[in-house]
């Protein structure tokens, strides 16, 4: 506003997207209005245009054109900026990941150079976002440990989705982390947040978890969380698409199943939200919903899945499988999960409190699996060994029931354990005698259950 001219198009158009990042919309496209008396090819106006344009499609146009531009980029053009918002846009419109995220390492990387420390530690925060979204866990924590602190913190942190409270607790989500998860992403929140930015990302992983914990208590305080994100679309994001998703595990983990149904069906008219579809499908393979489970697993594999997605909707279909007496197609699929969820520890979609999952689990351990590491942290998180046992069996009781999980003979166990084989047999029906069983997958399925 101190701007010799607070008339000039550049200045009205700066000032709409500072209208539009705290919320006022309406400002911010009067603003625009009377910003864009300028030459359609103009710098600043397209990158105007790649913030405040309305829905993905057109965001994608913008998006098109301003790649264009950066190629032309004059001494006085903002260039480290211009690739930072370029980035920002391709990482929300989801159409090229490897894109977006290449283009924020080069915004990083010029921000640097030209001595802009804002602008690197804002393109550094949303790589790790990108990343974090990308499944590639490992590199976003390695950014985020030599992050600096903001000054202070902005309106335009919470509005980019770079806050690494909230990627920290998405990945706490993912690994099956979920008490870490909730007290990370808690501390993201802000009550005052529009509904439609990045802030309410944490809102949405936040109730995620609080429903994987069970915690009843919080359910109240979670509806109100989700009521606060938007029913529109904001920068490509299908935010109501999202908000029904969580809404309707919400409402099934109170045993709302109908409302459930209710609030999730529009969201399988929608596309291009393959994480929220691929909750979609485990939440209707749950309530009893095969034909919409798939629906929306079709959905979800269309849109292209991060790697902690897909293992999502591999656990899915390996349930489904189960269910339906196909065993053999059940451990295949529950295989590839294992093996999609290895490098980058996902273990979220297998800890579900599900009978199903929990049988197929345990006799996974008995068909042979070559993620066995994997399996076994699984069935640790599942509280399906040390929590299920402490206090009953003797330490040495504890190894031999962790190798009956396996496919180990007896006489494989004695040489695993450097142990006699007689004294195997004495621990094995000690096992037996204190669990109340009298077969190896009986014993086996009563940690489970514990």
């Amino acid at each position: 506003m101190t701007f010799p001219d607070p008339h000039d198009p550049h200045v009205l158009l700066i000032r709409a997207c500072c209208r539009d990042l705290v919320g006022d919309s309406y400002g911010a496209e009067y603003l625009r209005g009377q910003g864009l008396r300028v030459a359609t090819d103009d710098f600043v106006a397209c990158f105007t245009e790649l913030l405040l344009a309305p829905d993905a499609e057109t965001k994608a146009a913008v998006a098109d054109r301003a790649h264009h531009a950066l190629t032309e980029c004059e001494a006085d053009d903002d260039y480290s900026s211009a690739l930072f918002l370029l980035g920002w846009t391709e990482v929300r419109l989801r159409r090229d990941l490897a894109r977006g995220i290449a283009l924020l390492r080069s915004a990083s990387d010029e921000a640097r150079l030209r001595d802009r420390p804002e602008t690197q530690r804002l393109a550094e925060s949303n790589l790790a976002f990108a990343l974090t979204h990308a499944g590639l866990f490992t590199e976003a924590e390695q950014i985020l440990d030599v992050l600096p602190a903001a000054p202070a913190p902005s309106d335009w942190d919470r509005f980019e989705g770079g806050l690494p409270a909230a990627n920290r607790g998405c990945i706490a989500y993912w690994r099956g982390d979920f008490e870490h998860a909730a007290a990370l992403l808690e501390s993201a929140i802000a009550e005052e947040s529009p509904g439609n930015n990045f802030e309410a990302l944490s809102r949405l992983y936040y109730v995620m978890s609080l429903i994987a914990l069970r915690r009843e208590d919080r359910y109240y305080a979670a509806t109100g969380l989700l009521q606060g994100i938007s029913k529109a679309d904001k920068h490509g994001i299908p935010w109501d698409t999202l908000r029904r998703v969580v809404s309707a595990w919400l409402a099934h983990a109170q045993d709302h199943d109908e409302r459930a149904k209710a609030l999730a069906a529009p969201t399988l008219t929608r596309t291009g939200a393959a994480v929220a579809h691929a909750l979609l499908a485990e939440l209707y393979r749950v309530i009893g919903e095969p034909v919409r489970s798939g629906q929306a697993f079709r959905l979800a594999a269309a849109a292209g899945l991060p790697r902690y997605a897909r293992v999502s909707t591999l656990v899915t279909s390996a349930a489904l499988h189960s269910a339906a007496g196909r065993g053999d197609d059940a451990h295949e699929q529950l295989e590839h999960a294992l093996e999609n969820a290895t490098a980058e520890r996902v273990l979220a979609p297998f800890l579900a409190d599900d009978p199903i999952v929990a049988d197929l689990l345990d006799a996974h351990a008995h068909w042979g699996s070559n993620r066995q590491e994997t399996l076994h942290a699984i069935l640790e998180k599942r509280g399906l060994h040390d929590t299920a046992v402490a206090g009953i069996l003797t330490e040495r009781e504890k190894d031999v029931l962790a190798c009956l999980r396996t496919t180990m003979t007896a006489d494989e166990i004695a040489t695993h354990l450097r142990i006699a084989y007689p004294t195997v047999k004495t621990h094995i029906r000690a096992i037996y005698r204190k669990l109340g069983v009298t077969t190896r997958r009986a014993a086996v399925h009563a940690t489970t259950q514990k």
